[in-house]
């Protein structure tokens, strides 16, 4: 039985007879998606053509393989000659007409002529853009744009393209795939995963005014979104990122064609998508999705009517992934911002990063939670960090805990993005459940121990009693400090004592007390006395009432030329400042934004406290301690007297709420006196570490004792050990870069990270600080000299390892991707052709880098990181 030369799309599911795009159309057809009805001329056609000229295409095939340089051309050339010369097959060109003419809307119908190799649109290989398409197209031209599909075929660039998987083997056969072409008010490309990160809650969509041909070619930079949806069935959340291009021009259908037409100035830089269409197109590119069981990307045209796919294929060279990235979760800086100063120093970031790491999630992975691999709990934007939100609703639901309870402990907005979660199991979470028993017990049993020890490592490194010590002695101790803080440190039990006592009377106290529960149980927490750092505030109303005791005192504190730095002069002798003393000896080592070592203790600077006094003596209102300790306990005795009165009769439930009220407030005293005694420790390294600086100003190496708090904790131990380096230069930069970020504004909550940092903008523009920023279509990070490549002319210059520069990534640069080591281009989108077979390459790639080839020089050393989108250029 003879191969039929034309069939239907409805007809066309048999591979090796109609090529990989009519196989996709067929299947979305006959699952009832819109997809234009149209013809596949079969690969018989083809086979005859070739048949006819006396090719046989095996052998052709291995020997253009075989072939280099001008002797290939020349052999893809003849065949390429021999294919359009040949006649049709008899009655073909009659039948085809037919079959046209009952297509056709009108007579003036344009035609879309597209290949369909049998190699393309595969699931290992896209073959996108290789082939040719032909869009407007009358109907007495179709025929000659078969051939030319034939041609495209035998070409350099698909010999290349198919080199590494197909070697000397046959080479694929031609099919053409033949449409009505739809009047496109807006086309384009999506993607039912992210194309970078195979993240599968995200459909990626790239869309342009009128036809998408300039899209999938490169040669437009397209508007992009993301759209989130439900991993489980694909329903669209939100609309995650929205960056729109400047359009200047569109393509549109004519009866005489593909014309370009200019779009006006007022609308180009609106958004080609409503947000109803963006839901519908991530609606239908998960469905698609399903239907062909696997990620797919979809060519799609919106015309006056409806939402037409005109391309369906599977993804290639990205692995579908549920797990989270950074760029996706939600981060907060509410907690941070009451510990830390407005921008930390290097070294108190970099302890941040270790002590989230280290004493935070560490311990959840032992309780058996999981943690995506890349997922930071800490990130940095212009100085200021920031936590994970995201990550943090992912452990806490993997343990079956509350996320409600994570505003109240670490403060901000309320998490909007919810991933699903797979909680632990029952014997897991059993484990999970010991693990935390034995941890809460160490910490009432060692608490106390390891508070002690903090405390007497203040005392021991106070700055007189470490001047004599060398580099060596210092560094020395400062690692053994740090090694006793890993085998010691107790907030992540202390932390989880907190919220185990907020949680379990959240589910009952609501039932039991009412609405105002969250009030009644905070009121009845106040006022215990044994709270540590409350109890510095009875500590300065003491003194508040010790000056007005003692008339010199007052005097001084109210006098006109009143000079806070001169209190140890002119109070000496006095009762008040040997107060102020201990006063300092307790609580001295705090500090405003303490968690960052940086930060001056308030023994470094009493003035503060010293104006604190001075305003309640000015005002007279200041309460007395006792006063103070009365209306607290008061207070705290009056919300008991509620909530018991509420229980009434029912004295079970003062019992159970007796019992974990005695654990809550024991682990509320556990938190304040390890924060307390933590800053002990965080004192006693501070005077190491400054005097560590001391010693590096005497040799030269440092130009003032607190540039150590400029480097990183890795960066202090390679100084330390003498490791060369101009620290002095280092430090100079990161001077400046602070005050750079002193100007920088920055939200509170961040949801999405890219929108923030203003890829939007950044991306169009040029720092003068040497960085480029662009668009990343692939993963990866690497550096190598530029290679500008403009044309063919300039491939002869591409060596191993280039980071090609170019105006438009061309699929026909195909034969370059295996040879350069990145590539950048002036513009483009994340789903053009040639983006795609750059991922099948596994390059590192940035697009729409604004005049990258004119900006960026010959040979020059630069950077590609794919995860920010940022070049670097090298210094020399």
């Amino acid at each position: 039985m003879t191969d039929p030369l034309i069939l239907s799309l409805a007809e066309s599911h048999d591979l090796r007879l109609v090529g990989g795009k009519a196989v996709g159309l067929g299947k979305l057809h006959r699952a009832g998606f819109a997809v234009p009805e149209g013809l596949c001329v079969t690969t018989a056609v083809y086979r005859h053509a070739l048949a006819a000229a006396g090719i046989d295409a095996e052998e052709a095939w291995r020997t253009v393989v075989r072939l280099s340089g001008e002797e290939r051309a020349r052999e893809l050339a003849r065949i390429q000659g021999c294919l359009l010369r040949q006649a049709w097959p008899d009655g073909f060109e009659a039948d085809l007409g037919a079959r046209l003419a009952g297509l056709a809307h009108d007579p003036a119908t344009c035609w879309a002529v597209r290949s369909s190799a049998t190699n393309e649109d595969a699931a290992r290989s896209s073959a996108a853009g290789l082939y040719r398409t032909s869009l407007g197209l009358s109907s007495d031209n179709v025929c000659r744009a078969l051939r030319d599909c034939w041609a495209s075929l035998w070409h350099n660039s698909v010999v290349e393209y198919l080199l590494p998987t197909s070697g000397e083997a046959s080479g694929p056969s031609m099919a053409v795939v033949i449409q009505p072409l739809l009047k496109a008010a807006v086309a384009g490309v999506g993607y039912s995963i992210h194309p970078l990160t195979g993240r599968t809650s995200q459909v990626v969509i790239n869309a342009v005014p009128g036809l998408a041909s300039s899209l999938v070619s490169g040669e437009v930079t397209p508007d992009q979104y993301v759209v989130e949806v439900v991993e489980q069935d694909g329903r669209p959340l939100r609309i995650r990122r929205r960056l729109l291009a400047r359009k200047q021009q569109k393509l549109v259908s004519t009866p005489a064609g593909v014309q370009s037409e200019m779009i006006p100035d007022s609308v180009q830089e609106q958004s080609s998508l409503s947000d109803a269409q963006l839901f519908e197109l991530a609606w239908l590119s998960k469905q698609i999705e399903a239907a062909f069981r696997c990620p797919i990307d979809l060519e799609w045209v919106w015309d006056a009517e409806r939402l037409w796919v005109v391309q369906a294929r599977p993804i290639t060279a990205v692995r579908p992934s549920m797990a989270l990235t950074n760029d996706e979760c939600e981060w907060t800086r509410a907690n941070l911002k009451e510990t830390m100063p407005e921008l930390p120093s290097p070294l108190g970031l970099s302890f941040l990063e270790r002590f989230m790491d280290s004493y935070i999630i560490e311990p959840y992975r032992r309780l058996g939670c999981t943690v995506p691999d890349g997922l930071s709990s800490v990130r940095v934007l212009h100085g200021r960090p920031y936590l994970n939100v995201t990550l943090f609703y992912t452990l806490v639901s993997q343990l079956r805990g509350s996320p409600a309870f994570l505003t109240e402990q670490m403060g901000g907005e309320p998490v909007e993005f919810r991933p699903s979660v797979q909680a632990l199991g029952g014997l897991a979470l059993l484990r999970a459940g010991w693990f935390m028993i034995r941890e809460w017990r160490r910490v009432v049993r060692e608490g106390p121990r390891n508070f002690a020890a903090m405390k007497e490592m203040a005392e021991r490194y106070q700055s007189p009693r470490i001047q004599h010590l060398s580099v060596q002695e210092l560094a020395e101790i400062l690692e053994r400090v740090g090694h006793w803080l890993d085998e010691h440190e107790v907030t992540f039990g202390i932390a989880g004592g907190v919220a185990q006592g907020l949680q379990a009377m959240s589910t009952f106290l609501p039932g039991w007390l009412g609405a105002d529960w969250r009030e009644l149980l905070n009121a009845s927490l106040q006022g215990q006395g044994t709270v540590i750092s409350a109890q510095q505030i009875v500590r300065l109303a003491e003194l508040v009432d010790v000056a007005r005791g003692e008339d010199v005192v007052r005097q001084w504190f109210l006098s006109d030329g009143w000079l806070s730095h001169e209190f140890r002069e002119a109070l000496k002798g006095t009762g008040f400042l040997q107060r102020f003393e201990q006063y300092l000896a307790e609580y001295g080592h705090r500090a405003v934004g303490e968690s960052d070592i940086m930060s001056p203790r308030i023994a470094d600077q009493p003035d503060a406290v010293l104006t604190v006094l001075r305003t309640h003596l000015c005002d007279g209102g200041a309460l007395s301690p006792r006063e103070l300790l009365s209306r607290q306990a008061k207070r705290r005795e009056e919300a008991l007297a509620e909530i018991k009165r509420r229980f009434g009769w029912r004295r079970h439930r003062w019992a159970v709420f007796r019992w974990w009220y005695r654990r809550l407030s024991r682990f509320c005293v556990l938190r304040e006196a390890n924060r307390h005694h933590l800053m002990y420790y965080s004192t006693a390294v501070r005077h190491l570490l400054l005097q560590l600086g001391e010693r590096m100003v005497e040799q030269g190496i440092l130009a003032q004792s607190d540039d150590v708090f400029y480097l990183t904790m890795e960066e202090q131990a390679a100084l330390s050990g003498g490791a060369p380096r101009d620290w002095r230069l280092l430090v100079q930069d990161r001077r400046q870069q602070r005050r750079r970020h002193e100007e920088a504004q920055v939200p509170d909550t961040i949801r999405d990270w890219e929108a923030v940092v203003g890829e939007a903008d950044q991306s169009r523009r040029q720092e003068a600080d040497g960085l480029l920023r662009g668009i990343a279509i692939s993963a990866g990070t690497v550096t190598g000299p530029v290679r500008i490549v403009r044309s063919t002319d300039d491939w002869g210059r591409v060596r191993q390892g280039d980071i090609m520069v170019v105006p438009v990534i061309d699929p026909g640069m195909a034969p370059l991707f295996g040879v350069a080591a990145g590539l950048v281009a002036e513009m483009g989108g994340t789903l053009s052709h040639g983006a795609i077979m750059a991922r099948e390459y596994g390059l590192p790639v940035l697009v729409n880098v604004p005049y990258a080839t004119s900006l960026l020089s010959e040979n020059e050393q630069i950077t590609i990181v794919s995860s920010t989108g940022m070049i670097s250029r090298m210094v020399p």
